[in-house]
């Protein structure tokens, strides 16, 4: 069994989302383990955390790649942190502490291994991140949601586990799913913070969308949300516009067809939740990740994706308009989707936990 646990990340609900999932998992399973989850100050993990109920440790982090002279005061509040951490995890003495990628989740899992305390890791994305590149080398476990085609992690360390997704996605029938592919109710999610290219993207459009008889759910992220919700009161009134959507079982359930990012988090609910999709993915991800995730998924038949760069040439009406005309190619969309979806991750995740424990822990 687990007893004391910290997890780490921090930065995006890419990242956050996944470990949330491990920690309601570990809370069902031990229902007396101690978890604490580190992050940054300033970013959205401790809000996400806290709703869910989860014990918050905050840590000075800031990113390093890509700040120039910034960056060296990023080094100092990393530092910091290192020194906070290693403090930190002296008091609380975790028996295994998991990171799951992001520049706040660095030294937490540093000063684990410092304090040879058993160490994880969980990459979300096909293209690891720095991080866990990083930490990858020193970890006791690494788990990932795609296969590690670039040999960059250890073999005998490795295992695909796919990527944790919120239980309240997974408890949803998949059946929905292919029921759903008969309506024409169209999701739109541009992540956790919005995406003003996708906004655009379907503002554009309105007029065709409405003459096809559309109903449409849009999360605008919450920059753009007052600009994007009264353009569709003027054109689209009978469309939900909502700045960030809480409650994103009932969204997926909504939909038939889903316009989105393409991060490795949303990719795994779409495809436990079994729902066809046209990705677009974010540009300037890191190594452009975000594309080569969509791509993935495009070969399985799930998806279809749209390059950003693009966008202002494709009539999405159009695209939109005829996968929604097509009820038996959405239908396969649907099943290609559950196929590779993985709701046991976030299970194996803690299964393998408790190995690390037994084998290498000093409890």
């Amino acid at each position: 069994m687990l007893s004391k646990v910290l997890l780490t990340t921090g930065g995006t609900g890419g990242h956050i989302f996944p470990a949330v999932a491990v920690a309601e998992e570990i809370r069902e399973t031990f229902p007396d383990c101690e978890i604490v989850f580190a992050g940054g100050e300033y970013g959205p993990e401790r809000d996400i955390v806290t709703k869910a109920g989860i014990n918050f440790k905050s840590f000075p982090a800031r990113g390093v790649l890509g700040r120039g002279i910034r960056s060296l005061g990023s080094i100092c509040w990393m530092g910091k942190s290192f020194i906070q951490s290693i403090i930190y995890l002296r008091s609380f003495k975790p028996e295994v502490v998991i990171g799951f990628g992001g520049y706040a989740g660095f030294m937490p899992v540093m000063a684990a291994r410092l304090l040879k305390i058993p160490i994880a890791v969980h990459e979300q994305n096909s293209l690891p991140g720095v991080t866990n590149r990083i930490l990858g080398k020193k970890a006791d476990r690494i788990f990932l949601s795609f296969p590690d085609k670039n040999k960059l992690f250890n073999a005998e360390s490795t295992v695909v586990t796919g990527n944790p997704v919120r239980k309240n996605l997974i408890e949803k029938n998949v059946k929905e799913a292919l029921i759903s592919s008969q309506s024409k109710r169209l999701l739109v999610v541009g992540g956790s913070q919005g995406a003003k290219a996708i906004n655009d993207a379907i503002l554009r459009c309105l007029k065709e969308l409405k003459v096809l008889d559309i109903e449409i759910w849009h999360q605008t992220g919450k920059a753009d949300f007052e600009r994007v919700r009264q353009i569709y009161e003027k054109e689209y009134p009978d469309a939900r516009v909502e700045a960030f959507i809480d409650d994103m079982d009932e969204a997926y359930g909504f939909a038939s067809l889903v316009v989105c990012r393409a991060g490795a988090t949303t990719l795994a609910e779409l495809c436990v939740t079994g729902k066809p999709s046209i990705l677009i993915p974010f540009p300037y991800a890191t190594h452009n990740h975000q594309m080569t995730n969509a791509k993935y998924l495009e070969q399985l038949g799930a998806a279809l994706v749209l390059d950003q760069s693009y966008l202002q040439e494709v009539n999405a009406a159009r695209v939109i308009g005829d996968l929604l005309s097509m009820p038996d190619k959405l239908r396969k969309m649907s099943q290609a989707a559950i196929k590779q979806g993985r709701p046991d991750a976030a299970k194996v995740i803690v299964e393998e936990l408790v190995k690390i424990k037994k084998t290498k822990g000093n409890a």
